[in-house]
């Protein structure tokens, strides 16, 4: 193997290792915008979770506050009842509100974090693509660079003037 050539498979490896690189990094990237996908969901999930028990466990106090004001008695206990029970139930639902709120943002950042992985897979076998071009492009260039003035082989790939 002349030195040429040698210098042509180097140029070829070295391209194909940085395609390889290049599409092992995409998957790194992939797999990391992936994986804070499912976090966050997880905290989506948490958090529709964690708004319905405080809803619960409001509505529970509230049940309480409610019997206390009944066990006083009387009619006009009856407009405080009502009013506080419609308190009751308005901080119940806005409880249950900022949890989807929040809910809402985490699984927005989860599309997100999804589509992040898309591209970045994408964009890696774009780069390999072009690296691997690039080293092939390379190569033929310097194998048509090293070919004799008028050789005796005609080669397609020959440009006019590349020959020396």
């Amino acid at each position: 193997m002349t030195g040429a050539e040698v210098l042509i498979a180097v140029q070829i490896a070295s391209a194909a290792a940085a395609a390889a690189g290049a599409m092992q990094q995409a998957k790194a990237a992939s797999d990391a915008a992936n994986f804070n996908a499912q976090v966050a969901n997880n905290n989506a999930i948490a958090t529709r979770a964690a708004a319905a028990e405080n809803a619960k466990r409001e509505g529970r106090a509230g049940d309480k506050r409610l019997g206390a004001i009944r066990a006083r008695g009387g009619m006009d206990q009856m407009d405080l009842l009502v009013d506080s029970a419609m308190e009751e139930e308005l901080g119940i639902q806005s409880m249950l509100h900022a949890g989807e709120i929040q809910a809402t943002g985490f699984a927005n950042t989860a599309l997100l974090d999804t589509a992040s992985a898309s591209n970045a897979r994408t964009s890696g076998n774009i780069t390999a693509a072009s690296t691997l071009l690039s080293g092939a492009a390379g190569a033929g260039t310097n194998y048509l660079d090293r070919q004799p003035a008028g050789g005796t082989t005609p080669s397609p790939l020959r440009f006019e003037g590349r020959g020396r």
